[in-house]
């Protein structure tokens, strides 16, 4: 009886480990969505990859279908229409994607044929409102505290709903692991940042990428950027002052040019009225004590004497002073007529050399 215990156990032991070796040797593909987010419309492109790349290889494409009835497991796949053979190309393109949903892919070659293991399932999301199924958030916003209480609201065409999760690692997780699902509604405070979406067992709703914040987090945050708005604050300040002070240093500038302009006017303006000053020539005839006859206007016996004085080269102005004689008569009985000394000033033209 040992022994044949013994020997169960050896081979089932051995057969594990044939299907270790044999899974290990079998590729795993991995698929990608191009784009992620799509409008309702869209056309979406899904790509299989081999790795070592070899050919010969047939990709077959699948659509995830809700389970319900299963905690770990959450869906069950589907062939997309026409994919019953494969196609012998890598990609694969859906035309107006409507709603969430989710795709798997595996690849195959050989007769018989010889498939690769599944790929992880990739998701599109859509955040068009579906009628038929619909995810509200409360409080309606998409940045949370890890502290606060989150509720995630499920409605549409069904009487049960799940709330599903794929965290910023790629884990898909439903609301009965991070929460606590009471109808059509998950409540949590343990959130985490991730994309949420409501599913029955033949709708997906719209989606919602919702981050969660750590206060300690956001308070290191918040000191950080104190000192960089302050530091940008102040820079735009220095530069509206640099700006100011060129402007006003322009305009005295500017002044000081005016000033100097019309001070050089000015000087000009005097220097040419100084010419023609002293382009005149004056002459200064003094007459003094001239005497009439009672009979006869005659100039005294006595000469007069005049005075010239010739002008420097620095001066223009040529005077000519002219003395009468001082000597004087005495003429009894006759009457005396005497002028007053006044000085009598004439313009002199200079003669020309035309003249």
């Amino acid at each position: 009886m040992g022994h044949t215990l013994f020997g169960a156990l050896g081979l089932f032991s051995l057969n594990i480990l044939l299907y270790c070796g044999h899974a290990q040797d079998v590729p795993q593909p991995v698929l990608t969505v191009s784009p992620s987010w799509t409008s309702p419309g869209d056309s979406v492109t899904l790509t299989c990859s081999v790795e070592p790349p070899s050919a010969g290889w047939r990709f077959f494409w699948y659509k995830a279908v809700p389970d319900m009835s299963s905690t770990y497991n959450y869906y069950t796949f589907k062939l997309l229409a026409g994919g019953t053979t494969g196609t012998e190309q890598d990609s694969y393109i859906l035309h107006g994607q409507t709603h969430t949903a989710g795709y798997k892919c595996r690849a195959g070659r050989g007769d018989p044929v010889s498939y690769t293991q599944y790929s992880g399932v990739k998701f599109v999301w859509s955040g068009g409102v579906n009628p038929a199924a619909s995810l509200t958030v409360s409080p309606h916003r998409l940045q949370h505290f890890s502290t606060e209480s989150l509720s995630l609201i499920c409605e549409g065409n069904s009487t049960e709903w799940r709330v599903m999760k794929v965290d910023e690692d790629g884990y898909v997780s439903s609301c009965s692991y991070w929460g606590e699902m009471t109808g059509s509604t998950c409540n949590t405070t343990r959130a985490s940042s991730g994309v949420y979406w409501c599913e029955s067992e033949t709708q997906f709703s719209n989606a919602a990428n919702i981050t969660i914040h750590n206060p300690e987090e956001a308070a290191s945050s918040s000191v950080f950027l104190v000192p960089l708005v302050v530091g940008l604050v102040s820079g735009v300040l220095l530069i509206i002052l640099l700006l100011l002070f060129l402007r006003r240093y322009r305009k005295s500038e500017a002044s000081s040019l005016s000033r100097s302009q019309r001070a050089n006017q000015s000087a000009a303006t005097d220097h040419m009225i100084n010419q023609d000053e002293s382009s005149l020539t004056y002459s200064v005839v003094q007459f003094k004590h001239l005497k009439k006859k009672e009979k006869h206007d005659e100039p005294d016996e006595s000469p007069v004497y005049s005075d010239v004085r010739i002008p420097s080269a620095a001066d223009d102005v040529t005077y000519v002073q002219v003395h009468p004689p001082t000597g004087k008569k005495s003429n009894e009985g006759k009457s005396r007529c005497v002028v007053e000394e006044e000085t009598v000033y004439s313009e002199v033209k200079p003669r020309t050399s035309d003249e």
